[in-house]
């Protein structure tokens, strides 16, 4: 018994930085998921569904700028820090490259949501909620998360999303008092991300003294072209993870968008530790390439979240309930949903931790490439049979296209060697 416990003890001490790692980041993403969910029940009480459904169609719309300001820097700048980590003048390279052309990405983007929601008049009308919904955009622009994950110091990233979030969620229940105070959620939400933003780039520069410098145009190249492939993939992820919402609010109307953002929150929730996991061990993935070591830990964690699923299903309508204050149509969907989790243990596994630390670049946007192609003919039978006016078709497409990637990317993983030789 004794050396089973030293057994233990020895081996916690050699992942010693991954669970004090994985420990933060799952504060932070717990965090996270209870803000929505607190937060919700009082928004679709006090907004309602309709004006709640626009408010998150906004935010969509605002998402799909997000995916171009990050440009897929999250997982190349954080691969190239935790690389370069003890290299002061790489460091300085590498993060003023980063802040230099995402600043630059932040511009184009602003001036293009502003002149589309200038020429469409049913956009138009809600020009402030739009303009607001882009502060979520500050996130990708100002909080460095891939530095802080680069260098593997996720308490950072846990402590300023901790008072960012929490400024928000004292603001929502203090200002929103009715259904005409819609406009200041996004604007609400804005304020903390900058806030989170500013405070992150403050430890970055004053703590850590890292310096942000003037990059030639020849270093900017190099960066840009290094990570277009994770934007291209990004970008192909977006369209079968956020256009849901755009064709549901067109095609059903923003009482859907509630129901399927409901579900989806739900789905999101369980999803959570999963992407800890993954996220956690992705510097040492991108460093080690130790595929034994991410074999046992999806493993695992695939068996643990069975059974937690399963244990979940019969207080899912209650859940529903208390989160929907009566949106009781989001049981079914999120049932389904559930699936989707379990799906995406092996999915991030074999695509984040696999192809891209790896530096498979180009195998894991050509899967994203033919995942949105499966998606988007999906869409296309379901509009031309006449499907598309029923919220469980969207439902079955999103379950179906995450089942595409995954069958996808087991395949790359296998034919490229980085598996089967283990």
């Amino acid at each position: 018994m004794k050396d089973k416990f030293l057994n233990i003890v020895s081996k916690a001490n050699q992942h010693k930085t991954l669970i004090h790692n994985f420990s933060y980041l799952s504060v932070f993403q717990v965090f996270n998921m209870l803000v929505p969910l607190i937060t919700l029940p009082y928004l679709i009480r006090v907004l309602g569904t309709e004006k709640y459904g626009l408010v998150v169609f906004a935010q969509v719309i605002s998402s799909y700028f997000g995916v171009l300001i990050d440009f897929g820097f999250k997982n190349s700048a954080t691969k190239n820090i935790s690389i370069h980590r003890n290299d002061k003048s790489k460091l300085t390279e590498i993060i003023s490259s980063v802040l230099i052309i995402k600043l630059f990405l932040w511009l184009i983007s602003f001036a293009a949501l502003f002149l589309i929601v200038l020429m469409i008049p049913g956009l138009r009308k809600e020009m402030l909620l739009f303009l607001f919904s882009f502060g979520f955009c500050f996130n990708e622009l100002l909080f460095p998360q891939w530095y802080f994950q680069g260098v593997e110091r996720m308490k950072y990233i846990t402590i300023i999303n901790l008072i960012s979030r929490s400024i928000f969620l004292a603001l929502i229940f203090i200002i929103i008092n009715n259904v005409s105070d819609y406009l200041l959620v996004p604007l609400l939400n804005s304020i903390g991300i900058f806030i989170g933003g500013i405070l992150g780039l403050l430890i970055l520069t004053r703590k850590d003294k890292v310096r942000i410098k003037i990059q030639p145009i020849s270093t900017l190249k190099k960066y840009f072209i290094e990570t277009l492939p994770l934007f291209s993939s990004n970008a192909i992820i977006s369209v079968k993870d956020r256009m849901n919402v755009i064709f549901i609010g067109s095609a059903l109307g923003m009482n859907e968008v509630a129901v399927y953002d409901l579900s989806i929150k739900i789905m999101r929730v369980v999803m959570q530790p999963i992407d800890i996991i993954n996220t956690t061990i992705f510097p040492k993935m991108g460093k080690e390439k130790n595929m034994k070591f991410l074999l046992k830990t999806t493993k695992l964690t695939f068996f643990l979240f069975c059974i937690f699923i399963l244990l979940v299903q019969p207080f899912l309508g209650s859940i529903v309930n208390f989160l929907g204050k009566g949106l009781t149509e989001a049981v079914i969907p999120s049932r389904i949903l559930l699936l989707i989790p379990l799906i995406m243990v092996w999915s991030l596994a074999f695509g984040r931790n696999c192809l891209i630390a790896s530096g498979k670049y180009k195998v894991f946007t050509l899967g994203m490439f033919l995942t949105t192609v499966f998606y988007l003919v999906l869409i296309a039978v379901a509009f031309y049979t006449g499907l598309d006016m029923y919220l469980m078709t969207f439902i079955s497409i999103t379950l179906f296209t995450y089942l595409f990637e995954l069958i996808y990317r087991y395949i790359a993983v296998y034919k490229t060697g980085l598996i089967r030789n283990e």
